[in-house]
């Protein structure tokens, strides 16, 4: 898109649209940083995919949807997503015609929303832009998304350098490209504070305990998360048998999995580790309560993306559970170690994390490579700073 700009951003009227709890945590700071600001029109939109995830996200931090598109419906398919989301992005577009629309990362609602944007001439502004695994299957979709969102986005806010040399070795020019860390710190610094005031962390120690009839934490804890796409069928099957053979050998820990409600998850993990006692499954949690495990666990096990980068926040090292990462600045810190679905190289990091631990090692040695929390107060004097055609 052009380049030539003539008039400032300041008065114009922002778009932000989120579908899924990842996308919701990113941009509430943000949504917040704009409104505060007070110079711009701020139009708040939802898919409705993940609906009671989302609501409380934005119970934590006050957002109020402005247009639910109510996307949500059983065992839909990308098809049915990116199909339905174009369909009622455009009525929404046209109902509030914004000049600027912002997605957030990677997921399936960014890409449609941007490619809406464009199919209307309205500019596309994109947080967490530039990450790469060069893989286009690993993580499917979201790696093919993100490219598709970088050739239409005017605004790359990318979270590190590493992504910012990405779009720059991919052609897109540095003008449109702005380092300002990543705001998954922005939103972990606000709800850190809850999880650390000991009344509050009290409360939901105790409700875990009472939900679960025994006491979490009086064994090492290890979180676990597993969910990825690519993963379904045989290579999650074997991952999950690795779990359980890790159960076995370490029955002194709990492990924890929060289970994703997809039945090609939560049907082979019931299967494979239902019945081992140290192995408790739950429900999806609130975010919250997610993160109050987080900070309490001995450390974490995730194919996510995510989780790479809250962890630092509470200096918890992980375990990537992945052929490849786009947050390879994880990697290079020292707190994270990727794996694949290799069994034996699994339990050779579980063991060697397990025992630094024990000895006082420090994972955490560097500065967070996402950044100081200050990510959106930087989009919103970029936005104040530059101006527009």
């Amino acid at each position: 898109m052009s380049n030539e700009m003539n008039s400032t951003l300041a008065g114009k009227k922002i778009m932000i649209v989120f579908g899924t709890r990842p996308e919701a945590i990113k941009l509430s700071p943000v949504i917040q940083a704009l409104k505060e600001d007070g110079n711009f029109k701020i139009v708040v939109c939802s898919t409705g995919q993940h609906r009671e995830m989302l609501k409380q996200v934005l119970d934590i931090f006050n957002i109020e949807v402005d247009d639910d598109l109510d996307l949500m419906k059983p065992n839909q398919t990308l098809f049915d997503i990116t199909a339905d989301s174009l369909v009622r992005l455009k009525g929404s577009i046209e109902k509030h015609q914004p000049e600027i629309i912002m997605v957030q990362g990677d997921t399936t609602t960014a890409f449609t929303s941007a490619l809406a944007a464009y199919y209307k001439n309205v500019k596309v502004a994109h947080v967490e832009a530039g990450l790469r695994s060069y893989d286009l299957f690993h993580p499917f979709p979201e790696e093919a998304n993100r490219r598709f969102i970088s050739v239409i986005s005017d605004y790359n806010f990318v979270p590190t350098g590493d992504a910012k040399k990405n779009l720059i070795q991919e052609g897109f020019s540095a003008e449109s490209i702005y380092v300002t860390g990543n705001t998954v710190v922005d939103a972990l610094l606000q709800i850190k504070v809850k999880i650390d005031d000991p009344n509050y962390s009290e409360k939901i120690k105790s409700n875990f305990e009472f939900k679960l009839g025994q006491n979490l934490f009086s064994k090492k804890l290890i979180l676990i998360t597993l969910h990825r796409r690519e993963k379904f069928g045989e290579e999650l099957k074997d991952l999950l048998y690795t779990l359980k053979d890790l159960a076995e050998k370490y029955p002194d820990y709990n492990f924890i999995y929060p289970v994703h409600l997809n039945p090609n998850v939560v049907n082979p993990v019931r299967e494979i580790l239902g019945t081992r006692e140290n192995f408790i499954l739950t429900q999806p949690l609130d975010y919250l309560n997610f993160l109050y495990l987080m900070s309490k666990c001995h450390f974490i096990m995730s194919d996510s993306g995510g989780v790479q980068e809250e962890c630092y926040v509470f200096n918890k090292p992980i375990i990537v559970m992945r052929e490849v990462t786009e947050r390879n600045e994880a990697i290079r810190a020292g707190y994270a170690f990727l794996t694949g679905s290799d069994k034996e190289i699994i339990l050779s990091r579980f063991s060697e994390i397990d025992s630094k631990i024990d000895s006082g090692f420090n994972f955490f040695t560097t500065e967070n490579p996402y950044g100081d929390g200050k990510a959106s107060g930087r989009i919103v004097e970029i936005f104040r700073s530059k101006s527009v055609n």
